[in-house]
């Protein structure tokens, strides 16, 4: 055992060897510190060849090993190369082996202070957050020991904090049934640190924080208009998980989930519009014009491939135990998932949401009520940049329209309401224009559904001044086959099929576009 190793043992320390020789050493090093989740290393210097005193080794291995903050060790130390050690190598301190075991302890706990909760003594509470959050970032295969990343990221993104104050902005674990979050390995908080104003903080994938990070500097930092836009803080990245600090003028109260539970349509409106025609209206000036194109590839750029592989292995539930035998014999319309592979994706020839003319914008990309926060004013506010980048321009509205119609629509138990409902849905033909007058409609929940889906049809006409209204019907078909194919069907079966109705309803209008709209034998159903 090293002189280091007894030390760092007797201060309380795990210390965690590199073996080796040479370049042997130096992967050794690598897979050690990411194996065990090393937070501090001390590495030397002079790793390849101890007696060549050109070697500099272990100062390339500095960012290696990160996100363990490396004090380098060394026998030959300067000033010139501490300084180069610190400044471009990225150490964060310098040690020469000359130094007796007090100094040296006293720059372990220097830096095990800054990144280290425990170190600090950091209170977090309640503590039950923290085990959520445990349960939705890491695979169940993760050792428990290493969940102390949690309090890690907080401790690190609250360097002067002695107390924090957690406060969940969402649900943490999918347990709602009409939840739409398509991403369930992320968390969104109300962070209150001692007694301060809460700021919010998501925490996410290590290589999910990286991302946002990077398109919230090219699509969002200085880029909103006004005043109510987030202003990102500290950010930090550990082995496993990361973190984003974000804070917003005002007191941010609610999700617009519970916005729209809570208020009226008027209001709901008023936060809408402004938040589409002034706060992402930069974006929108600079549509671009695109010839050509497939709306299915565009989705896919967004969200990546893995939604329509799903849908390849999706197995159908039989629709006539959703609608009822002789209802779904009536209706005689595709199965939704089929009509996607059939249609699109398969034979690009073929591909019938390739349209002539589209519209591409920045859009935030994940505009779910989750990512949409309301503050005292009424001000919406954003969250969750990962999928912020060019797409098609009626993306954000449609999709914060399905995530109305998935919560709330969905969780009716009044069948022909909801039938009825996604009839109406489909039977525009202009972006801009939806009936909400149907007698059979007249339910307070659901014309707040249709007023709302109203105004925010008009706005994406309004902002993208895209009429054709197949266009955003199609995004509201592939939100659909996104949403069914990814919801749990033993626990969440009633807004899967349902959700699969809606996308059959949809296809069958895409397909039928130049026909009468309900078909005569849809007229008095159900």
């Amino acid at each position: 055992m090293s002189i280091f190793e007894e030390l760092a043992s007797h201060w309380g320390y795990t210390p965690v060897i590199a073996e080796g020789e040479g370049i042997h050493l130096l992967a050794d090093a690598k897979v050690k510190a990411r194996e065990h989740r090393c937070q501090l290393a001390l590495v030397d210097m002079r790793l390849v060849d101890d007696s060549d005193e050109s070697d500099i080794s272990g100062l390339d291995l500095i960012a290696q090993i990160k996100p363990a903050s490396s004090i380098v060790v060394s026998g030959y130390g300067s000033a010139q190369v501490a300084v180069q050690s610190i400044h471009e190598k990225g150490a964060v301190d310098f040690v020469g082996k000359e130094e007796d075991p007090l100094s040296i302890k006293a720059k372990l706990q220097k830096e095990a202070l800054k990144i280290s909760a425990k170190e600090r003594r950091l209170k977090i509470s309640p503590t039950n957050v923290l085990d959520m959050i445990a349960a939705t970032l890491f695979e169940p295969a993760l050792p428990a020991e290493y969940h102390d990343q949690i309090a890690d990221v907080f401790a690190q993104l609250f360097p002067e904090a002695h107390r924090l104050r957690l406060e969940k902005m969402n649900n943490i674990l999918a347990t709602d049934e009409v939840s739409t979050a398509p991403r369930p390995r992320s968390v969104v908080l109300k962070v209150y640190e001692d007694d301060l104003q809460p700021v919010i903080v998501k925490l996410a994938r290590r290589h999910k924080v990286e991302k946002e990070v990077s398109r919230f500097l090219e699509y969002i930092d200085r880029r909103l208009v006004g005043n109510f836009i987030p202003v990102l803080g500290k950010h930090v990245e550990l082995w496993d998980i990361g973190g984003i600090k974000l804070s917003y003028v005002g007191n941010i109260e609610q999700t617009f989930a519970r916005f729209f539970q809570a208020q009226s349509v008027d209001k709901i409106q008023a936060c809408l519009e402004k938040f589409f025609t002034y706060t992402w209206s930069a974006h929108y000036k600079k549509i671009k014009k695109k010839s050509n194109i497939s709306l299915f590839d565009l989705y896919c750029d967004v969200w990546g491939e893995d939604w329509y592989e799903r849908a390849q292995n999706f197995q159908s539930p039989d629709p006539e135990k959703a609608m009822g035998k002789n209802l779904w014999g009536r209706i005689r319309a595709a199965d939704p998932v089929e009509w996607l592979i059939k249609n699109t994706g398969k034979d690009k020839k073929s591909d019938v949401s390739r349209v002539g003319t589209a519209y591409l914008a920045v859009t935030h990309g994940d505009l779910h009520a989750d990512n949409l926060l309301v503050d005292d004013s009424q001000n919406a506010w954003v969250i969750d940049f990962e999928r912020t980048g060019m797409g098609h321009a009626l993306q954000d509205f449609i999709e914060i329209e399905f995530d109305i119609i998935s919560r709330v629509a969905c969780a009716n138990e009044n069948f022909p309401s909801f039938y009825r409902l996604c009839v109406a849905i489909a039977g525009s033909s202009r972006t801009g224009e939806i009936i909400t007058d149907d007698p059979q409609l007249a339910d307070a929940e659901t014309q707040k559904i249709l007023k709302t889906i109203s105004i925010i049809r008009l706005l994406a006409e309004q902002c993208t001044h895209i009429e054709d209204s197949r266009q955003y019907l199609f995004g509201l078909f592939f939100n659909s086959i996104f949403r069914a194919t990814i919801i749990n069907a033993e626990t969440h079966k009633r807004s899967q099929q349902r959700t699969l109705m809606l996308a059959s309803i949809l296809c069958h209008r895409l397909e039928h576009w130049d026909e009468p709209w309900p078909p005569d034998e849809w007229r008095d159903l159900p």
